[in-house]
């Protein structure tokens, strides 16, 4: 990832994956804690790349006033499941949106960014999740290949 915001987050989120295990105590329950915690700094993280992924590609071709109002509106998308980060890219160039949709058919980004976003809804309002942390790090890794061909694409 290109973005220092963004890898400081992943690093934060992997440090935690990696020191699930001893800080649970491998504790079943705990675990388990871990694990919807985890969902939902993820869910955070694909928020902000949201954004965060085409900052500099719109600072650098735009008029200073609508790059901030680019990155303002950007900023501002929630929940975003794998159709909005196809909405959005289809927004900067309909080529890049019809190749991530393939992208993420291909490689399970869709369905890790969604299984994500949707367990990340369930936690936060109270509801029952079977996420694990093993399932999550999974998610998370097909998460920021998508994330990663985005920028591929917009820096190529």
């Amino acid at each position: 990832m290109r973005d220092a915001e963004l890898v400081s987050q992943l690093q934060s989120i992997q440090s935690l994956i990696n020191k699930s295990g001893i800080a649970t105590n491998d504790d079943i329950e705990m675990r388990g804690h871990w694990a919807r915690y985890l969902c939902v700094l993820c869910a955070g993280l694909l928020e902000n790349a949201i954004g965060l992924v085409y900052r500099k590609y719109i600072n650098d071709s735009s008029n200073p006033k609508v790059a901030d109002f680019s990155n303002s509106v950007l900023s501002k998308i929630t929940n975003p499941n794998m159709k909005k980060f196809i909405e959005v890219h289809k927004i900067f160039d309909i080529l890049w949106a019809e190749e991530l949709e393939a992208f993420s058919d291909e490689n399970g980004g869709k369905e890790a960014i969604d299984a994500i976003m949707a367990n990340r809804h369930r936690i936060v309002h109270g509801k029952s999740s079977d996420i694990s942390i093993a399932r999550i790090d999974e998610y998370l890794k097909r998460a920021i290949k998508i994330i990663e061909f985005m920028e591929s694409q917009i820096y190529h």
